[in-house]
């Protein structure tokens, strides 16, 4: 295996044996898994996982951020396993620029939920709390006036 930070590795469209190799099997694997989980959590998978509307909110974010990272890490590997270079994207340059991504990503996430996602959750609480305060009061008529039950309902009976 030639060493894959050099120049001429990164910008040389590999050969059909070199696609699937270590690296090549590696990729696809964890960009393959953390698509279909990206997709998961956009959708459907995030109201299972979060409860809170906040973070719930947070995890589609986040989600939505990984599906394209990681479906773009894939559409470059399915160009390079079909053996086409259009535009030079069968290049190893770009798999590598996609593993930056998602490493950037996970940055962005630890980064994200130590700063952002707890001023957004006092928001939310502040918020619910006015909310808490400003529903209507019951006014001194509806107050004093009695409660009383509903009239009952007439039962209805099948006729036999």
């Amino acid at each position: 295996m030639n060493n894959p930070f050099t120049w001429d590795y990164l910008t040389t469209a590999p050969a059909a044996a070199d696609v699937f190799d270590l690296f090549g099997v590696v990729f696809l694997l964890v960009f393959a898994i953390g698509f279909l989980v990206a997709l998961y959590l956009a959708n459907a998978g995030a109201s299972r996982v979060a409860g809170h509307p906040v973070a719930r909110r947070t995890v589609r974010r986040l989600a939505g951020i990984a599906t394209f990272v990681f479906g773009a890490g894939l559409f470059f590997f399915g160009v390079r396993a079909l053996g086409i270079d259009p535009f030079t994207f069968g290049r190893p340059i770009w798999l590598w620029l996609c593993v930056i991504a998602a490493i950037t990503l996970v940055a962005y996430c630890f980064y994200y939920l130590r700063t952002v996602y707890p001023e957004q959750l006092r928001a939310h609480e502040r918020q619910q709390i006015k909310q808490r305060y400003l529903r209507p009061a019951a006014t001194a008529s509806t107050a004093l006036r009695p409660v009383t039950a509903p009239p009952p309902r007439p039962s209805r009976r099948r006729p036999r």
